[in-house]
């Protein structure tokens, strides 16, 4: 049996769908009655559990043999994933599957990537069975985060320079996660996952500038007005300070990042690229239309 957890996100959701389709046994944690009716709408098996609260979890992981584990980065998620992991180990669970990020070092400058390298280095002291997979960043987040501005101003705003960064479609890191749950021999294994290209954000905005038919423009932001308009759009301090020192490290990277073959190892498909995901959500990126009701 697979415990999912975080399987209302843009990871999670995907890797119900890749689940679903096969004929493993597997239960979604669910937070809330709201979040399992939507997870029970799709055709999921859900459970009620809150990693929060490890009493709560002792129904969850009942049978449980792979957890898989995703969760929100957080100042105090290591002592979370920490309690999560002894209770899991105390039911039985054989081995976990956990998301984190590339560049993951409980080190990094950049307070997520410490955050996912504590966690990751926990996990290896766990006694558990492990594997780790490490994706670059979403092509989801373009849409979700950047859409409602490049559809308002045709502007993509970022703190990136000329950095190279091989977007990857959350499908293809839920396809491998798929794989790596139902098969053996990923046992105490870091896989790093990427798109099949490494691309700029200038490169990103003629993409979109192509399949929109308007001229999309990229403005590098310097980072205190990128770290203010986060916090003014709700993102906590550390948080926004976190993301800043991650576009610290993807521009001293510059033109090295590198897109790997991990995806279609694994999951046995290439990785999407991002002209096919633009192409699939041109709808995130354009104005919405004024429609205008008449009233007899």
């Amino acid at each position: 049996m697979i415990l999912v957890t975080g399987g209302t996100g843009k990871i999670g959701s995907e890797l119900v769908n890749s689940l679903g389709k096969g004929k493993t046994a597997f239960t979604v944690l669910a937070r809330s009655r709201e979040a399992a009716a939507k997870l029970e709408g799709r055709g999921a098996k859900v459970v009620l559990g809150d990693l929060d609260k490890p009493a709560s979890l002792n129904d969850a992981l009942a049978e449980v043999e792979t957890l898989f584990l995703l969760t929100t980065p957080r100042p105090d998620l290591p002592a979370v994933e920490q309690k999560l992991l002894a209770a899991a180990k105390a039911k039985g669970v054989r081995k976990v599957v956990r998301i984190s990020a590339v560049g993951a070092n409980p080190w990094a400058s950049s307070a997520l990537l410490r955050c996912h390298g504590d966690c990751e280095a926990q996990l290896a002291r766990s006694g558990l069975e492990w594997t780790v997979l490490r994706p670059t960043v979403f092509m989801q987040n373009l849409s979700f985060f950047f859409g409602p501005v490049i559809a308002r101003e045709s502007t993509l705003y970022a703190p990136a320079g000329e950095a190279r960064l091989p977007w990857i479609d959350a499908r293809d890191i839920a396809d491998v996660a798929a794989q790596v749950l139902t098969t053996e021999g990923h046992g105490n294994l870091i896989y790093e996952l990427t798109g099949p290209e490494a691309l700029t954000y200038e490169q990103v905005a003629d993409l979109l500038s192509g399949h929109l038919g308007r001229r999309i423009s990229y403005v590098n932001v310097p980072d205190g007005a990128a770290r203010q308009a986060m916090i003014g759009a709700g993102m906590q301090p550390w948080l926004a300070e976190g993301m800043i020192t991650l576009y610290h490290l993807f521009r001293a990277n510059g033109t090295t990042a590198l897109a790997l073959d991990t995806v279609e190892r694994i999951a046995g498909h290439a990785p999407r690229t991002l002209a096919d995901f633009l192409r699939e959500n041109e709808a995130a990126f354009r104005p919405l239309k004024t429609v205008e009701v008449l009233r007899n």
